[in-house]
């Protein structure tokens, strides 16, 4: 934890989140560009207004994710990419795909300071 800018109380590090408002192309280039330049760690099943995340296929499918987030489901797609562990999370609304992206390495460290 570091100081405050006054000096009296601690503050403590937040972890970046990114949000984001996809369409149906920018979605398909996101599934696109996990398949082709990260690796791809595990996804994560959440069915329409479900409390807990669904069961998962043994073997974790970016088309399989594609089509559960088609059919209302939301995913969380976690892989690596640029030496980071990265969690997507995919919801859809009426507006789009909306994307929270969160970098699990960061936030490793954040909550776990040297």
């Amino acid at each position: 934890m570091s100081e405050s800018i006054d000096g009296t109380s601690p503050v403590t590090p937040v972890t970046p989140v990114q949000e984001a408002l996809l369409d149906e192309p920018t979605t398909r280039q996101l599934f696109f560009d996990i398949e082709h330049a990260a690796e791809l760690i595990d996804v994560v099943y959440k069915g329409p207004g479900a409390r807990r995340a669904d069961p998962v296929p043994a073997t974790p499918s970016l088309a399989d994710a594609h089509r559960a987030l088609a059919s209302g489901h939301a995913v969380q797609l976690r892989y690596r990419f640029g030496g980071e562990e990265w969690w997507d999370t995919l919801i859809g609304t009426e507006a789009g795909v909306r994307l929270v992206r969160i970098s699990h390495s960061r936030a490793l460290a954040v909550s776990d300071p040297p």
